[in-house]
This record gives C-alpha cells, sequence and structure tokens, in this order.
C-alpha cells in the first residue's frame, strides 16, 4: 500500500506570488519514499518531467508559469537517492518503470506525456519503452544517449569526459567533485570561479544563463546533491550502463530537440542514436548548446506535447479537435 504526503512551500520570485507543493512524498511499495513536485495547473494535462544530472525535482519549476498557462500538470520526481527521495541501492535503469507505475496510479493517469532535459533523457525513453499504451509522447531536450554504445567521447566536454575516466579508476574522487561543484554554484555566473567553467559551454549557453535566473538554476543541482552526493554517483552510473532497451521496437513518438552547438552531449551522437527509435523526430538547433534551448524556448517542447495529445486524440476517436 502506497502512501503520500506533502508540505507547501509558498514563494514570491520576481513579482509572481504563489503557493507550491514542491515537497511530496509517495512511499512505494518497496518501503522507500519517492519525493515529488507537483507545477502547473493541477487541473491540467499530465506531464512527467525528468530533471538533468546532477539536478533534482527543483529544476521543473522553470516550467511553472508556462505550465499554468498552457493548462498542463507538472510532475517531477527526484530519482532514488537524489534530493529527497530514498537511496536505492545499485539501480539501474530498469528500476525506473516501476516507480513511474506506482507514480502514475498514485496520481490517477492513465494517459501521459514525458519530458526528459539532459540526464533525464534517458528516463524519458525507457518510460516510454516501458508504457507504450499510457505514454502519449516523449520529449528528450538535450537528453544523454546509451554511452555504452559509443567507443569515441572525445567531443564530450572534458569535465565529462574527465569524469568518465575517473569513474572506473578513483570512484571516491567523485564525491569531493561533486561537493565542490556544490560550492561553485552558489558563485555568481560572471565572477570566478564559476565564470571559469562557464567558459567551456557554448555561447549561447552563456547567453542563456545570463538571461535566466541563476539561483532558481543553481538551487536544483544544490538540492540533488543535499542527502549526501552518494546517490548522485549511483544515478551517473546509469549513462555508461547498458539500458537494456530494443530502441528498435519503441512505438510511442519521441521527439530530440538538441543543439547542434551542444558541448555537453554532442549533436553528432544524439543523431545517431535518434537514428535507431524508428518513431523518433530530430530537431536540431544551429548555434543552440545545452541549456539554451530550455531556456529560452521551452514553450516550442510543451506545444509540440500538445499536438503530439492531439493527434493521439483524434486517431482514437477518429475526429478532429
Amino acid at each position: 500500500m502506497s502512501s503520500v504526503e506533502s508540505s507547501w512551500f509558498f514563494g514570491d520570485f520576481s513579482t509572481t506570488v504563489f503557493a507550491l507543493k514542491e515537497t511530496n512524498f509517495l512511499q512505494l511499495s518497496s518501503g522507500r519514499r519517492l519525493c515529488y513536485a507537483d507545477y502547473g495547473d493541477p487541473e491540467g494535462r499530465p506531464l512527467l518531467y525528468f530533471h538533468g544530472w546532477p539536478s533534482s525535482r527543483l529544476q521543473g519549476f522553470l516550467l511553472q508559469e508556462l505550465c499554468l498557462e498552457k493548462k498542463i500538470r507538472l510532475i517531477a520526481p527526484d530519482r532514488p537517492g537524489v534530493g529527497q527521495s530514498d537511496f536505492h541501492p545499485e539501480r539501474t535503469i530498469a528500476d525506473w518503470p516501476e516507480l513511474v507505475s506506482e507514480l502514475t496510479e498514485h496520481l490517477g493517469w492513465d494517459k501521459f506525456a514525458v519530458m526528459g532535459v539532459s540526464g533525464g533523457g534517458p528516463y524519458a525513453v525507457m518510460t516510454a519503452a516501458a508504457f507504450p499504451e499510457q505514454v502519449e509522447h516523449a520529449a528528450v531536450v538535450c537528453g544523454a544517449p546509451p554511452l555504452a554504445k559509443f567507443s569515441n567521447w572525445k567531443e564530450m566536454m572534458w569535465p565529462y569526459r574527465a569524469l568518465l575516466q575517473i569513474r572506473p579508476r578513483a570512484p571516491f574522487l567523485i564525491s569531493g567533485i561533486l561537493k565542490i561543484s556544490g560550492w561553485i554554484s552558489q558563485c555568481p555566473p560572471n565572477k570566478p570561479p564559476m565564470s571559469w567553467a562557464m567558459k567551456w559551454t557554448a555561447k549561447a549557453d552563456r547567453e542563456a544563463m545570463a538571461e535566466s535566473d541563476f539561483g532558481l538554476v543553481t538551487r536544483s543541482f544544490r538540492e540533488g546533491i543535499s542527502g549526501g552526493t552518494h546517490g548522485v554517483q549511483v544515478d551517473g552510473d546509469v549513462y555508461v550502463a547498458d539500458w537494456g532497451i530494443d530502441f528498435e521496437k519503441i512505438t510511442v513518438p519521441v521527439s530530440f530537440w538538441h543543439g547542434e552547438d551542444d558541448r555537453n552531449i554532442p549533436f553528432s551522437m544524439v543523431r545517431e542514436y535518434a537514428s535507431w527509435i524508428p518513431t523518433a523526430e530530430m530537431k536540431s538547433f544551429p548555434g543552440e548548446g545545452h541549456y539554451s534551448i530550455i531556456a529560452r524556448s521551452p514553450e516550442m517542447v510543451l506545444e509540440s506535447l500538445r499536438e503530439k495529445e492531439g493527434a493521439s486524440l483524434r486517431a482514437c476517436s477518429g475526429t478532429s479537435l
């Protein structure tokens, strides 16, 4: 039997005053607790949002006002061991569908869309593969590919390549790196050491970050490691493991949104990855980077989910909307 508890957050960002249920706990059949945030219109169209790495459910707040406008209810869970969700030792991405099943049953959702950003991309694709009758559309924004299927990582940004080399040789160092990153994230983006890190990103990413509320962006990262770094390390292991997905058998429409100047996750990798999925649509953006698409153009992604939902309804009813 699952149970749920929640707490309210009252915020005042810019000139908008609102109350958010950002910290909700669902007790799973395993006994572990899953934490999720609830954004947007409570009566809106259902959307599961999967955060990046390292990040947390609070990343979904960036779409709060847009989801209210578009009448979307966005549910953003912390993955096990990340943020406030209980740790699940030795978990793999194959454990994800059971968690999604319990969460959507609790929410009363029979049909829903999914959206994965960056490190959340694999979870969106896994959900689409596992629930072909329930997932209406999957959007993958600057999403990570299955790195185990690529032998050449030279196009990836050097900090990522370094982490991939450190992981099998000296995994104990990753905890310290994440803690240092948490400290750096509290620094303004235009001052060292954050300004040094920003130089590794694409020009479009630097511009998008300068235009955004940087505090809202980095609070999600700090929340992700607030309970310790071990869960975040296990979360990162997923990207280099075998996902166990037969990509050719995916029937749910999957749209990939990716900047051609993405330095974190090279466009060439994702273009090849998308070609393995027969229902995939590749949306490429010249000059855009890793963060700039979701920071500047989230409305395009949400509108595409709405269009796919409409197409699904027309196919089922045989009528036009």
